[in-house]
């Protein structure tokens, strides 16, 4: 639950602070607007626009021109309605569609130009932690809940105890993307169905035992498809409204093989009383998916809830606003401790290197958050490494950063935090940097530089900075040090190597007194 723990807020002298969240699913966009009052977030707006990326998605991996508009155009109603919010109110998410279009960047620089806020790419893994969360903030205190969420292209699992989630996996198989691979040109039939069944059961088959535990406890589906099911089971059985039971839904897929087409459905039988025409054309995927999900997992009934996504990226950035809980500082922190990570070190660079971007931020217009919290980052972590293997210790960084799952980062912030991690020693390959979309690729590769003078300054261990003295003009760098430190000669080696490096980059090191 939120309170607004911030002494400046008071019900009596300011209006309650208003929130907005859009979500840019593989089916729908979803835009969630909300004032906060005494701890639970009331929703003010809620708007959707059906824009299908992932039917938009052709092979291998492209978006169509067409669906790029389409989104664009949405994007730029959903700016409208967001008039008037600042960018610390306002969250957006990307989720499976963009995670894995591989032009997803000319979509993200185009809403540039007509959407004010930025777009974040999260993983998997993150999406249904998030989603976990918005369920946990809006229903009774279970002991423990298991959470379903099928989307267009994936289908994502958590499941934990009270607030928090202990498991959390994402999978690629959605009620598009099912939809469109055994179900083409809507036909329908037991072959199908069963071939549709048994590859979600094969991509489930791994974490079974993680998560059939908890399929004992209340089970919950935040999809549109779970709930476009759930009313369709209480037209047909007169089922309570959120509920789905197994063996109601091999009952639904008969009906659908009856009717052999989706084109030939009337939803005015009484089979199809209830089902939604909006869904119609994706729930062979969908339901295909779930049976797949319940049969796996063991669960025999499934409870359909209107948080998701989004309700989870309210709480959260709502959280962060006011009662300032970090969710990103507590992953660094976690990752250190688990790999052992000599803080006091870390923690060394860490004010080393954010003492030269002080120094630097106006000139080299570094100044926003986000750059003190990737430099930040990047320091805690840059040994994560270190007892792997010392010699390669930093592309041991690098790869844990990139493929372990980081909590409360996007994709981009995980990326450039592991980039970062990876070369802040021997040679920059300015190469592997790509180009970003939430910030210049030239900026990152400028905090590399403070980075990789924090490490070399830091690398005798001890508590005393050699540093008097920084000035910067432009793209010249100069650094005074202290007699003891111009006298070290092994430093100023090291110093020599950084000066050429840097100079790849277009940036100029002198050091002296």
């Amino acid at each position: 639950m939120v309170k607004p723990s911030d002494p400046t807020f008071t019900a009596a002298t300011e209006e309650p602070p208003q929130f907005a969240t859009l979500d840019l699913g593989s089916n729908s966009f979803h835009l969630l607007t909300a004032r906060l009052d005494k701890g639970t977030m009331l929703p003010v707006l809620r708007f959707k626009e059906k824009v299908q990326l992932a039917a938009g998605l052709k092979a291998p991996g492209i978006l169509t021109e067409e669906a790029i508009e389409k989104a664009v155009l949405a994007l730029q109603g959903c700016a409208q309605r967001l008039q008037g919010f600042s960018p610390e109110q306002v969250r957006v998410v990307a989720t499976h569609t963009l995670r894995i279009a591989q032009n997803s960047d000319i979509l993200l620089n185009r809403a540039k130009a007509i959407f004010p806020f930025p777009i974040e790419i999260i993983s998997g893994h993150e999406e249904a932690r998030l989603i976990y969360h918005g369920v946990a903030q809006t229903t009774a205190m279970d002991n423990s809940r298991f959470i379903i969420d099928i989307g267009g292209g994936s289908t994502e699992l958590a499941a934990g105890h009270k607030v928090y989630p202990k498991m959390v996996a994402s999978v690629s198989m959605g009620c598009i993307s099912y939809t469109e691979h055994f179900f083409s040109a809507g036909k329908l039939s037991r072959k199908r169905f069963d071939k549709a069944i048994i590859s979600a059961r094969r991509e489930l088959e791994a974490m079974q035992a993680d998560f059939r535990p908890f399929a004992l406890e209340k089970v919950y589906g935040t999809s549109g498809t779970i709930k476009a099911l759930s009313t369709w089971c209480a037209a047909r059985f007169g089922n309570a409204a959120d509920m789905i039971e197994l063996p109601q839904l091999h009952i639904l897929i008969e009906s659908l093989i009856a009717a052999k087409n989706i084109a030939e459905i009337d939803l005015n039988t009484p089979e199809f009383v209830g089902l939604e025409m909006d869904r119609l054309a994706i729930i062979p995927g969908g339901i295909a998916v779930l049976i797949a999900v319940m049969e796996e997992l063991g669960i025999r009934q499934i409870h359909a809830h209107d948080a998701a996504l989004r309700e989870g990226v309210l709480y959260q950035l709502a959280e962060q606003v006011l009662e300032h809980k970090d969710v990103q500082q507590r992953t660094i922190d976690s990752l250190a401790l688990r790999y052992g990570v000599d803080t006091e070190q870390a923690a060394r660079v860490q004010a080393t290197a954010l003492e030269l971007l002080a120094a630097v931020k106006q000139e080299w217009q570094l100044k926003g958050k986000v750059f003190r919290r990737l430099l930040s980052w990047a320091a805690l972590l840059h040994e994560i490494g270190f007892h792997i293997n010392f010699s390669s210790r930093h592309k041991h960084a690098g790869y844990i950063l990139q493929h372990t799952d980081m909590p409360g980062f996007n994709r981009e912030e995980q990326q450039a935090t592991a980039l970062l991690a990876r070369y802040f020693r021997k040679k920059i390959d300015a190469s592997a940097f790509p180009p970003f979309t939430l910030f210049e690729t030239s900026k990152v590769l400028a905090l590399l530089v403070l980075l990789r003078l924090a490490v070399v300054f830091n690398n005798d261990r001890q508590h005393l900075s050699p540093i008097t003295r920084i000035a910067v003009n432009g793209a010249t760098l100069r650094i005074s040090l202290t007699d003891i430190a111009l006298a070290d000669k092994v430093l100023m080696e090291d110093l020599e190597f950084e000066r050429r490096q840097f100079a790849k980059l277009g940036i100029f090191l002198y050091v002296g007194e």
